[in-house]
């Protein structure tokens, strides 16, 4: 959670910094985290009781089952420090104790989350860790704490300082603690501090921004976290903020509610970009639809995927967009086919866009848990408005090459193609100048060797392998063995002497990705043309 004056001011600010550095290794967080936080339907009003009955809740409708095992306290647990400063739950809301609570957890096969800042309050004005973060993570420690979900109020420090303080406080306290950064959106030193971190503002009960949408909607929430597809990995996970799914505007953290068809794309959708699900309703009270939503074992599996790959939005067609995950095993693919719109309307996913063959492919709906058939080329579906269709699809594994086709029909000179890609959450770097675009070039990319500048590796890692006559093709070709999480490919040319920019993000470099190289449009800014010329076919 997170102040209301402080939020509308700094939630949209994001720091994606330079290239991050080698991730956190502490072997948690392998797939997002999974279960239920007090704050979208309780915010401070919470005490033993109440967490005891949403445990209870967890085992008896058979979300614990399905994955959901974390119990996060966020806010408000606590009231003061003793004289000896150690943090002190509220005697009167939890007289039995964190260590009580934690027992209580554990003994349900659950495990336990409280919440602190880096600050020296929270947001809601309760003692923050500020200069307490070994103290703190010690206490964490006895009482059997699993995560800690650590916010971004009322600091004074350096951010960067203070989140890497509490994650060396946590490696420190003899026990493994999630720690999940709460920065109000991403930073560029998040993959190497924690195994989750918010990317988005504060998520309210609301599809869409409105008149009385004061944070952020679930579709700019979306669009937000899909900016940050690359760094997601076994390990750590970029954090769109926690669900609202089932509380239909009657939960004390705000929002008009929404409606169940809203409600599975703010969950598919999640699912798809490998988010942790942590749900904010009252499990005490949840109708047939939230359960069918919260519970579908095939939509979670696309969440849990081992791959811990974050799908990413690969087609833009206006209203309709075309979003795709690579999943464990040969061929395999989630695709989500999201309406934007109000009304209904066909969306189509070519084989091609997600990187399989154009033959003949498996499709089956992960809603209706129903296959569809056998299909070539591509799979269309009528799909309601602000509604999503979440698949499977199972086809023929391509080759990792990214492949630029040039279809202006204009003379294309001073081409040069250039790569950054991620390998072991660290970044390389290297282009190679191919000049006229007039016939076909092959390139290698290999992230072996080359030399370290400070923040990435550069050097002679993409390779000219060959160059032929027609057609007017550059290939690039994936030859390092290593899982590539993430690429970006970057195009510069000149027609008739003026100067064209555009790049594309890769996440991650998987099958076969067809650019074409057009020039057409694009804005003048005093040096350049820069625009979509770098398009998916």
């Amino acid at each position: 959670m997170t102040l209301t004056a402080l939020v509308s001011t700094l939630a949209a600010v994001v720091d994606a910094g330079t290239q991050p550095a080698a991730a956190i290794e502490n072997g948690l967080g392998r797939t997002p985290v999974m279960g239920w936080n007090s704050w979208n339907y309780y915010q401070c009003n919470i005490d033993e009781n109440v967490v005891k009955k949403q445990a209870d809740a967890l085992v008896s409708t058979g979300m614990r089952d399905a994955g959901y095992k974390f119990v996060n306290l966020d806010d408000c647990w606590q009231t003061s420090r003793d004289s000896s400063g150690n943090i002190v739950a509220d005697p009167e809301r939890f007289p039995s104790g964190m260590k009580a609570l934690g027992d209580y957890l554990h003994a349900r096969g659950l495990k336990f989350g409280v919440y602190s800042d880096r600050g020296t309050q929270t947001c809601a004005e309760r003692p923050g860790s500020q200069g307490y973060e070994y103290q703190d993570a010690r206490s964490y420690a006895s009482w059997g704490v699993d995560l800690l979900k650590y916010d971004n109020c009322h600091a004074t420090l350096d951010q960067k300082t203070q989140y890497e303080t509490m994650r060396d406080a946590l490696d420190a306290s003899g026990r493994d603690i999630i720690l999940s950064i709460c920065a109000w959106g991403f930073k560029s030193w998040a993959p190497k501090t924690g195994n989750m971190s918010r990317s988005t503002g504060d998520v309210m009960d609301d599809y869409t921004r409105n008149s009385q949408t004061e944070f952020t909607p679930v579709d700019e929430a979306i669009d937000k976290n899909n900016a940050f597809a690359m760094y997601a990995h076994p390990g750590f996970f970029n954090d769109p903020d926690m669900l609202q799914v089932g509380n239909y505007g009657n939960g004390d953290g705000g929002g008009l509610g929404m409606t169940d068809t809203e409600y599975q794309t703010h969950f598919s959708m999640w699912a798809l970009m490998a988010a942790p699900l942590i749900a904010g309703n009252d499990l005490t009270s949840m109708n047939a639809a939230t359960r069918k939503i919260l519970l579908n074992p095939e939509v979670i599996a696309v969440d849990q995927d081992p791959l811990g790959v974050q799908g990413r939005k690969i087609r833009d067609i206006g209203d309709t967009e075309v979003w795709s995950k690579k999943l464990q095993g040969n061929g395999v693919r989630a695709v989500a086919l999201w309406n934007r719109s109000t009304s209904a309307k066909s969306i189509r996913v070519d084989w091609r866009d997600i990187g399989l063959g154009t033959g003949s492919a498996t499709v089956r709906d992960l809603h209706d848990r129903a296959d569809r058939g056998t299909h070539t080329g591509g799979y269309s579906v009528s799909v309601p408005g602000h509604g999503v269709a979440l698949l499977r699809v199972t086809g023929a594994e391509t080759p990792d090459v990214v492949k630029i086709t040039k279809t202006d029909t204009r003379t294309i000179t001073d081409l040069q193609v250039r790569t950054e890609f991620l390998i072991n959450d660290e970044w390389h770097d290297d282009h190679e100048d191919v000049g006229t675009f007039n016939d076909s070039t092959a390139l290698n990319l290999n992230g072996n060797g080359a030399t370290r500048d400070g923040n990435k590796w550069v050097g002679n890692l993409l390779k000219t392998a060959s160059s032929s006559a027609g057609p007017a093709v550059v290939t690039i070709n994936r030859t390092d063995p290593r899982f590539i999480y993430g690429a970006r490919v970057h195009v510069t040319f000149k027609i008739n002497g003026e100067q064209y920019t555009d790049f594309e993000e890769l996440a991650p470099l998987s099958g076969t990705t067809n650019y074409q190289l057009n020039a057409n449009g694009g804005t003048w800014n005093g040096s350049q043309y820069k625009g979509n010329f770098l398009r998916i076919q």
